[in-house]
């Protein structure tokens, strides 16, 4: 799990390496780098980082999931214990909601990391055969 203090390799938004003008790859750092990390984790299964069997929020388990209570209620409980297990994130920030359209939930999570003012979104779209960051 990526901390406070690391640098990774900047990836854009369909999770490949970005190029900077001189060819080589750009890096993320700090918040910015941890923030890539926690929406690269929202997205992958338990079990599919050879070297951290726990990174993962295991959203795939949801793909065609009916639009009920017990499965919404499990939704949040699990963005919210893999947000809270983030040492960084203030856990009285964390705010999670789910909703349902057009045969898709849409995974709400908003956060605030230790001495950061602003808050964080990050919101993810369980389609029927797919999990991804919803981008803008």
């Amino acid at each position: 799990m990526t901390g406070l203090g690391d640098i990774d390799v900047r990836l854009d938004d369909t999770w490949q390496l970005t190029a900077a003008t001189d060819g080589d790859a750009p890096l993320c750092a700090d918040l910015e780098c941890l923030f890539q990390n926690i929406a690269l984790e929202a997205v992958m299964q338990p079990g599919d980082l050879f070297y951290d069997p726990d990174f993962g929020w295991g959203l795939y388990d949801f793909l065609g999931s009916e639009n009920d209570e017990l499965t919404r209620l499990e939704m949040t409980q699990r963005a919210r214990a893999n947000l809270k297990k983030r040492e960084v994130i203030l856990p009285e920030t964390i705010a999670v909601s789910v909703s349902y359209e057009e045969d898709l939930f849409r995974l709400r999570c908003s956060f605030q990391f230790s001495g950061e003012s602003g808050v964080r979104h990050l919101d993810l779209i369980i389609g029927a055969v797919d999990v991804e960051v919803a981008t803008a």
